[in-house]
């Protein structure tokens, strides 16, 4: 289960990731996604993930360029259905897995940081977060 949240600006975007990680959620289950990959990575800094972050072998490969060649090919269907409108706004948007912390736990959590579009989800397996070798237990 996934949680995740609209954001209109990088303060409060890095506000979100910083009480997720105060409350115990690990940085392999935070990801921050953004229309400019530089302004995720600046808001993500050492305490989330980004799509993609150190994923290796062919099937990332084609992955990442899929990503480059099809619109909205890096986000699973389930992100682009709930937030392709406010990425293409400039909003940043956050994603948490609940592993130590419930998904109602976040949720709340990003409404405190000031979050819009609270939504959570059943995600499959994909390239938002750590690679199962860096993930650890599930």
């Amino acid at each position: 289960m996934v949680t995740g949240s609209a954001f209109d600006d990088d303060d409060a975007a890095v506000q979100a990731v910083t009480l997720l990680r105060e409350s115990g959620v690990r940085e392999q289950d935070i990801t921050v996604i953004a229309a400019d990959r530089e302004r995720a990575g600046l808001v993500a800094g050492d305490r989330a993930w980004l799509p993609f972050k150190r994923w290796r072998g062919p099937r990332a490969l084609l992955a990442r360029i899929r990503a480059i060649v099809l619109p909205g090919g890096r986000l699973p269907k389930q992100v682009r259905e709930r937030y392709a409108r406010a990425l293409r706004s400039g909003q940043i948007v956050v994603i948490a897995a609940a592993g130590g912390q419930p998904p109602d736990t976040i949720a709340a959590l990003f409404e405190q940081a000031r979050g819009e579009a609270v939504d959570q989800w059943w995600q499959s397996p994909n390239y938002l977060f750590a690679p199962p070798e860096l993930a650890g237990p599930f």
